[in-house]
């Protein structure tokens, strides 16, 4: 007897559940060369050939959960944003969120950033596009109505916001490899005077 369709489709996104949660756990527990897909694949339920089925490689299945976890970055940044208030306000909350889900979530970004900058390749190609595209947007989005509404200066969003998310990462970055202290009000008083830059004077 053959099953509905949609019953296929249940069971097959709960192998490929599986198999992400299991290689999650994994992961940041061992990093990324100490795992082995058998191992993910055991505690999973399922089989070596079935990751390589839904992810292709050990590197497109890092890559996944590489996104996932910054489209919770960029969807927890983006509920937590003052639709109301001024744009510089706007960018200034935008940042403050940025670096508080770092810090709640440390541990695993940091187990992602080491891991991710030593393999390159497929996942960092992947973690550079999901920072870009997604973290980033909800600031691209702010700066585009700021400068629409005349609050800002036009000017070009992309580098803009590259260069806003590029003071926050900078003191991220110094923090998970170099072990300086994170103090939210530096990069937080950079972005300001950025702003302020930017800012349309009277």
């Amino acid at each position: 007897m053959s099953s509905h369709p949609g019953q296929d489709q249940a069971r097959e996104s709960d192998v490929r559940d599986r198999i992400f949660a299991s290689a999650l756990r994994h992961f940041s527990q061992k990093g990324f060369a100490a795992t082995s897909l058998r191992e993910v694949a055991e505690d999973a339920g399922t089989t070596k050939p079935m990751i390589y089925y839904y992810f292709g490689s050990k590197e497109g299945l890092y890559a996944s959960i590489v996104r996932q976890i910054l489209e919770e970055m960029a969807e927890t940044i983006r509920n937590q944003l003052p639709a109301e208030a001024p744009v510089a306000e706007q960018v200034l909350a935008y940042c403050e969120r940025y670096l508080d889900y770092f810090l709640q979530q440390e541990e695993i970004i940091a187990l992602v950033l080491r891991e991710v900058f030593g393999l390159g390749g497929v996942p960092m190609a992947e973690f550079s596009h999901a920072l870009g595209e997604r973290v980033r947007l909800p600031l691209d989005e702010i700066l585009s109505r700021g400068m629409a509404a005349g609050e800002l200066r036009s000017d070009a969003v992309p580098v803009c916001a590259t260069a806003i998310t590029g003071i926050l990462n900078m003191f991220i970055l110094a923090h998970v490899f170099g072990g300086a202290p994170i103090d939210r009000e530096t990069p937080l008083r950079q972005v300001r005077y950025y702003i302020a830059g930017l800012a349309r004077t009277p």
